[in-house]
């Protein structure tokens, strides 16, 4: 019979299915990228997805998903997929992806942009190094001109000629210095010489010169040349698709390359006389690394109280949804950013995303 429906969990993915007899849609949300934030609750049309238990998921005492889709009012339309700003749900259609709201009635995307200037980038690894999710590719080659720092002075390097003509290997210079090595053949009633080659370690030379001084034919020279400052050939970049525009990496860019445009703004003020003492669930939850707790430096210092960076925080409400006290944080989003125009449904949906937002006890 039509129209049917299903839903599992497989490979830590919650599908939700409906079969109609000509079409296929599904639903499928990356438990792995989903935060429980709640974007998607609030953005439903037919108010299909209800909350899961976040605040356990988060500390690995369950193992389910951090929302749930009632697969019968789901009207497989996509504006879960739109908003997600983890993207962490997508709609497909027999297969294919597809937003049948953009198709059939128009509906505007979030706009997410970050980027990094190429020519301010140094292609360090500052950005790598924090992105809370993995977001940033670097591919970067090795320094550039030819000369590795490996000796002791790396503002230099060191250039080496050998008058062949004139060496006769006597090896002097390899009995004053590590840095000489004659790799040769003894010498025969035939060839009445040394065969071979005079070997040079740039590595082991302090450049004290005391070789061109002992070198008897001055067939040894050694110059040291200052190098241009090191720069690393390659590309840092973003990846959209797991950027959730957090802003570390334009925090602490020293060059002042990265560039984000937040999906959300807004206003963040944590309630901390409420806060339960040891619970730490935002924390764990919080996507963005924005909510830490500030660590004791002295012994018998009591633990500071939760405290967040406003950088940081994209207010998506995962640690609203996550935290199981009443009125300890209070979140007003005062700015979407969308990207197309604004229909009757995107402007609803603004609404009740710009609600105040407020943990409160389930049930109360």
């Amino acid at each position: 019979m039509f129209p049917s429906y299903s839903k599992k969990i497989e490979n830590n993915k919650l599908d939700v299915e409906q079969k109609l007899l000509l079409t296929r849609s599904n639903l499928t949300v990356d438990l792995d990228k989903c935060t429980g934030c709640g974007v998607c609750i609030d953005a439903c049309p037919e108010e299909a997805i209800s909350e899961g238990p976040l605040g356990a998921v988060g500390r690995g005492k369950a193992k389910t998903s951090k929302i749930d889709v009632d697969a019968k009012k789901c009207s497989y339309c996509g504006v879960c997929n739109i908003m997600c700003p983890f993207d962490a749900i997508k709609l497909t259609v027999d297969g294919q992806p597809k937003l049948p709201i953009i198709e059939q009635q128009g509906f505007p995307q979030i706009a997410k942009d970050a980027k990094i200037d190429p020519e301010k980038c140094t292609r360090c690894v500052l950005c790598e190094e924090v992105c809370p999710r993995d977001a940033i590719k670097r591919e970067v080659a090795d320094v550039d001109q030819g000369h590795k720092a490996s000796s002791t002075n790396t503002k230099y390097a060191l250039e080496f000629k050998l008058d062949e003509d004139k060496c006769t290997l006597c090896g002097i210079c390899a009995e004053l210095c590590d840095a000489y090595k004659i790799d040769y053949k003894e010498p025969t009633p035939l060839t009445v010489k040394k065969i071979g080659k005079l070997n040079f370690d740039e590595k082991k030379c302090d450049y004290c010169q005391l070789c061109i001084s002992a070198c008897p034919e001055e067939a040894i020279k050694l110059e040291r040349k200052e190098l241009a400052a090191p720069k690393l050939s390659g590309k840092v970049d973003i990846d959209l698709e797991k950027c959730i525009t957090c802003s570390w990496c334009q925090v602490i860019c020293p060059r002042d390359a990265a560039k984000v445009e937040k999906l959300f703004e807004g206003e963040y003020e944590l309630v901390t006389d409420r806060c339960p003492a040891g619970c730490s669930t935002c924390v764990e939850v919080c996507p963005a690394n924005a909510l830490y707790i500030p660590p004791v430096e002295e012994a018998g210092q009591k633990p500071g109280k939760l405290s967040y960076n406003k950088d940081f925080c994209m207010y998506c409400g995962a640690c609203i949804k996550a935290c199981p006290a009443d009125g300890t944080i209070r979140m007003k989003r005062t700015k979407i950013n969308w990207k197309g125009e604004e229909t009757n449904l995107s402007k609803k949906i603004s609404d009740k995303l710009m609600a105040e937002k407020t943990p409160k006890i389930k049930g109360a």
